[in-house]
């Protein structure tokens, strides 16, 4: 649950990330926005139950989920047209409609794991990378996000429009939230991805090496050379910094 980190998105947004589903059946949400009364969004790890709003998304394309399996997806939603978007490996599956005049609650939340339409029942499975936008991405982004790989940092192309980075997510369930987030072993010498689950990350002190490492990936780091990387930082950055 991760409430502390509430996103404001408004008139639309974008929701990515690597998924790997790992317990078989349906309704396994790994992604719920929104409060109990009013939800937002849900998404279930076959992707065949994924409502925005009062909208169902309307398949055009069965999703094929293999267990064990990385997949990428995304989920927008255009406020301005009421269109909301699944995406599947950078192929666009299916779509919905929303009804006019439909708003964000200013005290939506993230849950990760849980739907409270789906109560006993939990995702079970793996995510990496995930993203919040407070953007719709184009097709051709969401396409490159998939086609350069689940270790690549294409997505720091679209940190301008990012409102909630997965560095966040990985300091959280350090500190806070009983929520497993796993890393994924990049090869690459070029992935940052290596940087952010070593050892000397999470709770060591900022350093001017550390931010060169990262390849810049959280410029933001910068500002705060010196200090311990624990939930006191992440406080700073969310109430602090505009991203």
């Amino acid at each position: 649950h991760l409430s502390p980190m509430v996103t404001l998105v408004k008139d639309h947004f974008t929701l990515c990330s690597w998924v790997n589903k790992m317990l078989p059946g349906k309704d396994n949400f790994w992604a719920f926005y929104g409060t109990e009364s009013y939800p937002v969004f849900h998404i279930s790890d076959d992707l065949k139950k994924v409502g925005v709003f009062n909208s169902s998304i309307v398949l055009s394309k069965t999703p094929d989920i293999t267990l064990n399996q990385w997949y990428h997806t995304c989920l927008s939603w255009n406020g301005a047209s009421g269109e909301s978007s699944l995406y599947l490996n950078g192929e666009l599956i299916g779509t919905g409609q929303t009804s006019d005049g439909v708003k964000v609650p200013d005290d939506s939340e993230l849950f990760l794991n849980w739907c409270p339409y789906s109560d006993g029942v939990f995702f079970g499975g793996e995510l990496f990378k995930l993203q919040f936008y407070k953007e719709v991405l184009k097709v051709e982004q969401v396409e490159r996000l998939h086609h350069q790989g689940i270790c690549s940092d294409v997505d720091q192309l679209y940190t301008d429009i990012m409102t909630l980075p997965w560095e966040y997510f990985i300091l959280h369930e350090k500190y806070r939230f009983n929520v497993q987030l796993v890393p994924v072993k990049c090869q690459s010498e070029h992935s940052a991805w290596n940087v952010l689950y070593s050892e000397s990350y999470l709770g060591n002190v900022i350093s001017t090496k550390m931010v060169q490492d990262l390849k810049k990936r959280w410029e933001l780091l910068e500002e705060f050379a010196g200090h311990l990387i624990d939930e006191s930082l992440i406080e700073h950055l969310i109430h602090h910094h505009d991203i």
